[in-house]
């Protein structure tokens, strides 16, 4: 027995269709709302094919179908507001992830900037040092300064080469 058995073609092919395969969420929702009403349709046209003298029958089946339906609208109406609220927080997500790029790329910059006025720094003490007779090692002011990892160097140049 195949697992689809005792399923509509058209609910077999609904299952096979998932939002990941590159249909829109409100696209896979339409969808899935036109194979509801027909197989509404279909099972209203069943009720109207039972026997008149079993009216009860068809009464009580159009009732739970009223609901059903009721039911039906209303999770497609908020699986709809959740598909929209998560386009809107994705958009939010790119914008995010775009500043915190921006504001990484530009702290990289600024330390890069301090960096090279320390240098500058530095490189001024030694002069002033050495006009005043005094002796003192660069190196040991080298060892003092920070040093630039290789990825800060690599998005220094990656930032100026997309501005």
């Amino acid at each position: 027995m195949s697992a689809s058995a005792g399923v509509s073609p058209s609910a077999q092919g609904t299952a096979l269709v998932s939002p990941g395969t590159g249909m829109s969420m409100f696209r896979w929702l339409e969808v899935l709302e036109k194979e509801f009403d027909k197989a509404f349709v279909d099972v209203d046209l069943l009720l109207g094919e039972i026997d008149p003298d079993q009216a009860d029958i068809t009464y009580e089946g159009r009732q739970k179908m009223t609901s059903l339906s009721s039911c039906f609208a209303q999770l497609c109406h908020k699986a709809q507001t959740i598909f929209q609220l998560n386009h809107k927080l994705d958009a939010q997500l790119v914008d995010l992830r775009s500043e915190l790029t921006d504001a990484q790329a530009e702290k990289v910059v600024v330390e890069r900037e301090v960096h090279d006025q320390l240098l500058q720094l530095h490189t001024m003490q030694l002069k002033l040092h050495a006009k005043a007779g005094q002796t003192v090692d660069s190196d040991s002011i080298k060892d003092r300064m920070p040093v630039p990892s290789v990825e800060e160097m690599v998005s220094v140049v990656c930032i100026w080469m997309y501005r």
